[in-house]
C-alpha cells in the first residue's frame, strides 16, 4: 500500500482498581496514543475560511486508509502527513474496506 503519513490513535485507560489512589479516591483516568502507524491520507474537505472574535479556525475531512489489523477500534486519532501534523480529530466511520484495509473517516 502506498503511504504518505501516519496515523496514531487513542488507547483507553482500562476501568478497574487501578483507578484508585491509596486511599481508595477516584483518580481520574489517562488515556494514551498508540505508535504511529503508517498509512494513506487523502483529504476529503478543509476550509480555511472560519472565523470567530478572536481568530480564524480551520474545517478539515479526511479518510485513511490503513492496514487491517494495526488499528485498534477507537474515537480519536492523530493525523501526520509529509512531516506536517494536521491535527487530532473524532473518528465519524471506521470500515473494513478488503480482506488486508480499513478506511478510516474523521
Amino acid at each position: 500500500m502506498r503511504t504518505n503519513g501516519t496515523l496514531s490513535y487513542k488507547i483507553a485507560a482500562a476501568a478497574g482498581a487501578s483507578l484508585f489512589n491509596e486511599d481508595g479516591e477516584p483518580i481520574k483516568a489517562s488515556a494514551s496514543w498508540s505508535d504511529a502507524i503508517p498509512c494513506f491520507i487523502q483529504t476529503n474537505t478543509r476550509n480555511e475560511r472560519g472565523t470567530y472574535q478572536d481568530g480564524h479556525f480551520t474545517q478539515a475531512q479526511y479518510i485513511v486508509l490503513a492496514e487491517r489489523g494495526k488499528v485498534a477500534k477507537t474515537d480519536r486519532v492523530r493525523l501526520t502527513r509529509r512531516g506536517a501534523d494536521l491535527g487530532e480529530f473524532a473518528v465519524q466511520d471506521q470500515q473494513d474496506v478488503s480482506l488486508d484495509r480499513i478506511k478510516i473517516i474523521v
